[in-house]
């Protein structure tokens, strides 16, 4: 378990209002039943991508795909075409992925059972409670109010009642792949949360992170809703930091070359944004040296440096001198420790020098001022004033979606043949005509 560890960053004052709004709310005499969306509010992962579960099980089982496309591709591909094809319940389930699965890629019955038996031992393996939905789902115990969890997940039942039990989470609870679905997925849903809580509409308050189900489905069915933000989603509205990695590494950031950079995104997002944050203008850390020290100088510490130049050096003996910025680095090599253990070796901690690139050649003037004391004022000024815009990707879906096309099109038509010059010609000339 990881929830004994406590970070060190200090709580903001709209940190504070949040929570004691958010508290507030339930401790409301008149609200009877609290239900929660159980995954992103109550358990989460130290993910940061949708496909690292799958990633983490090709390293943990040694899986392999087709030999064209990894385990992990194959796998989300799968889970695509059930929530197309089965549609009788309001999700799909893990049996059905792996119907689909087996079906495409030609596995047997015992396959295909040991697969879902590893999918499910991993998720349970890595899940964690978050620490402040925590705090809210105690609140609501300590007043007495009954208690619903919503589990939006394809996994089994008791799978999903080993990953709460083993984060100290009890309630009611609903699984959606066990509710019938209909017109209106979250009304049906949410219907059926009221009448678990047995109470009146207006005596029920709903937490969970998604706008249209967990805020504007309760509240259009005259219960109370409050959103707790995803710990990735805040992660990435707070800067540029995983907009600038991607933006370097376009057509192989969503590979297992990656993996640790995404566990690493996201630790940060898991304990960083447990508690909300807003945007602070200017930075892309928060205005926070212990946070920029978390996962800048925290990556830093297991990249390699070999390569760094002056600047770059300068930022980093500046990181090392300021004491905020090193219990930012020593709080996260403590939990990454803890979550990874061994399974990631020396040298697969590919990228993890990018934020130091960001910082050195794009940082936030709130974020460089950070170093300022602990710079020569020469070496600082010269570092602000080559200080450019950063180059960043605003919808990596459509690049993965052009790179599938482009590596199709390799294997297919290699690069340089006479079939994929005139494929390439056609092409150009039908962009030019849009």
């Amino acid at each position: 378990m990881n929830n004994d560890f406590k970070i060190t960053v200090p709580i903001t004052r709209d940190q504070r209002e949040v929570m004691d709004k958010m508290t507030g709310a339930i401790r409301d005499n008149g609200i009877k039943a609290v239900s929660f969306r159980l995954f992103g509010s109550l358990l989460i992962f130290p993910f940061s991508e949708k496909n690292d579960v799958f990633l983490i099980m090709e390293r943990e089982y040694k899986l392999t795909g087709n030999g064209r496309k990894s385990f992990a591709d194959l796998r989300i591909e799968a889970e695509t075409e059930a929530n197309r094809k089965f549609t009788g319940k309001c999700s799909v389930t893990l049996a059905q992925i792996y119907e689909i699965y087996a079906k495409k890629h030609k596995i047997t019955d015992e396959e295909k059972e040991s697969l879902m038996r590893y999918e499910c031992e991993t998720v349970e393996k890595y899940v964690f409670p978050r620490a402040f939905g925590k705090k809210l789902l105690d609140t609501a115990e300590s007043c007495g109010k009954k208690i619903i969890l919503v589990a939006h997940t394809f996994y089994p039942r008791e799978t999903v009642l080993r990953m709460a039990e083993k984060c100290g989470i009890s309630g009611k609870m609903l699984v959606t792949n066990e509710i019938d679905s209909g017109e209106n997925i979250n009304g049906i849903i949410f219907d059926t949360v009221l009448k678990k809580g047995k109470a009146s509409s207006a005596a029920h308050l709903h937490i969970g992170g998604d706008i249209s189900a967990d805020v504007e489905t309760p509240i259009m069915k005259g219960a109370k809703a409050l959103l707790l933000a995803d710990t990735t989603a805040s992660m990435i509205k707070s800067g540029r930091a995983r907009s600038f990695v991607q933006s370097k590494q376009v057509y192989e950031y969503d590979t297992s070359a990656f993996l640790a950079l995404h566990l690493a995104f996201g630790i940060y997002s898991a304990y960083i944004f447990d508690i909300p944050r807003n945007k602070t203008a200017l930075s892309d850390f928060c205005g926070n040296p212990y946070i920029l020290g978390f996962f800048v100088y925290g990556c830093c510490k297991k990249a390699d440096i070999s390569a760094l130049n002056d600047t770059e050096r300068a930022i980093l003996d500046a990181m090392a001198a300021n004491s905020d910025i090193c219990r930012g680095e020593s709080d996260f090599s403590e939990l990454f420790q803890r979550h990874f253990g061994n399974i990631l070796q020396s040298g697969e901690y590919n990228g993890f020098e990018l934020p130091l690139k960001l910082l050195a050649e794009h940082g936030g003037s709130m974020d460089v001022g950070l170093l300022k004391n602990n710079m020569a004022s020469e070496l600082h000024k010269k570092w602000t004033e080559g200080i450019t815009d950063a180059p960043t990707i605003p919808n990596l879906q459509r690049v993965h979606e052009k790179n599938k096309l482009e590596k199709f099109a390799d294997r297919m038509f290699p690069p340089g043949t006479k079939v994929r010059n005139i494929a390439d010609g056609i092409l150009f000339n039908m962009k030019k005509k849009r």
